[in-house]
């Protein structure tokens, strides 16, 4: 409003010429018209900063967001990492588990090894091998050597059957020793000829077979010749030797 009757004035008074008080009006008037255009450009600066603290704002909420976001993804990978951390306690049980039964299949394959090798191997005669041929001969001779039918058998035994029945058992002992699978044996002999496994069931069968035929009483009561007794003791260490023999070849 100042600034159109301020323009009225100055086209009304153009011919005219100017006093002192008009150009001061005049000056006054073009600092008022200057003043209100620095007050648009200042309405218009706070316009344009006021945009700007609302982008600000905005960045700042959408930067909130982003935190929030971000502090999710990190719960998130903490659980992530709880779960690997479980997956690998549990890898490293069932390794353990791994780890023992491979020890156990490791200590069953060397068991088994060393059966095998102890079959491979030739079976050396010791005392073990007397243990058990004495308990064979013993176990298998007893039942017989009570029975007066094979008394009565060993008296009527003439001296071709005696002599067969010795060949007899030595083939026996023979076969079972060196031609049977349940072990293998390693040669030992008297006087680089006689095997010692063989006399060693001989001598055990018939020594059996007479202590229990005299602690039975047979010998010296029931039969009372010796010639009897012989054929006795023959007969009964035929049965005898089967039981030293058969408990020899087991191990």
């Amino acid at each position: 409003m100042v600034g159109k009757i301020f323009t009225r004035k100055k086209t009304t008074k153009k011919t005219a010429s100017k006093t002192p008080h008009e150009e001061t009006l005049e000056s006054i008037e073009e600092s008022v018209l200057d003043s209100g255009k620095d007050v648009d450009l200042i309405r218009a600066e706070i316009i344009d900063a006021g945009k700007d603290v609302d982008e600000i704002k905005e960045s700042v909420l959408d930067s909130g967001k982003d935190v929030d976001v971000i502090r999710e993804s990190v719960l998130d990978s903490g659980k992530d990492v709880d779960e690997i951390k479980e997956d690998v306690d549990e890898i490293k049980e069932d390794v353990d588990e791994i780890k023992e039964d491979v020890d156990e299949i490791i200590k069953k394959q060397d068991s088994i090894l060393k059966k095998f090798k102890a079959r491979l191997k030739p079976d050396k005669f010791s005392f073990d091998d007397i243990a058990q041929q004495i308990v064979g001969a013993i176990i298998l001779s007893t039942p017989l050597a009570v029975t007066e039918e094979v008394w009565r058998l060993a008296d009527a035994l003439d001296i071709t059957r005696v002599i067969l029945i010795v060949l007899v058992t030595l083939i026996f002992d023979i076969l079972l020793i060196y031609y049977t699978k349940y072990q293998k044996v390693e040669k030992q002999n008297i006087l680089n000829f006689i095997p010692l496994r063989l006399v060693s069931l001989l001598v055990v069968s018939y020594l059996a077979a007479t202590l229990i035929l005299y602690l039975f009483g047979v010998i010296g009561g029931q039969v009372d010749s010796m010639l009897w007794a012989g054929k006795l003791i023959l007969f009964a260490g035929v049965f005898a030797n089967i039981g030293a023999g058969a408990a020899d070849i087991l191990k």
